[in-house]
């Protein structure tokens, strides 16, 4: 990762199969409907698709899927284990999604949150994330309705050391 890290120990790894063990149990605890161990086999094999998984001393403690298409990236699944929540790591995760998405080409990221999940579009909302708009029961295992969030990329949302080309 080149942002600057919360933690010592902190970064971000190319996600493998031999990881989904830790991402499912992640997963798991994280959301209703969990992703399968073959929809995330079914990414890894997607062109499009990037997966991260972030380590904190060596043991996966969040995971991030997103598609890049042409200049968007939708951020498909993104969660934090539960004992980790609520110390910057969500944070430190968007960031780097920002970040690969930059220099990818990157121009917008969009992403769908539930209108019940406060604490997820807090945290969108906190790291630049704007409501575009709404999916009527879009999460049908909860009945929720999905707000559409949207973060325009540019230069300007790179760190200093980003726009110099430094790399960390």
């Amino acid at each position: 990762m080149t942002q600057e890290s919360p933690y010592p120990g902190f970064k971000a790894d190319v996600m493998q199969a031999s990881d989904l063990d830790e991402v499912l149990a992640i997963e798991k605890v994280s959301f209703v409907t969990p992703w399968t161990r073959s929809m995330y086999l079914d990414e890894l094999a997607n062109r499009s698709a990037r997966l991260t998984v972030f380590r904190l001393n060596s043991q996966i403690v969040g995971y991030a899927c997103w598609w890049e298409v042409l200049d968007e990236a939708h951020l498909m699944t993104f969660a934090v284990h539960p004992d980790r929540r609520g110390q910057g790591l969500g944070r430190a995760i968007l960031q780097y999604i920002e970040e690969v998405c930059l220099k990818d080409g990157i121009r917008r990221i969009i992403l769908e949150v539930g209108r019940k999940n406060t604490t997820a579009r807090s945290l969108y909302r906190r790291t630049g994330f704007a409501v575009i708009g709404f999916r009527k029961r879009y999460y049908q295992d909860t009945e929720d309705d999905a707000l559409v969030m949207e973060k325009a990329l540019n230069r300007r949302n790179m760190s200093a050391s980003e726009r110099r080309g430094e790399t960390g």
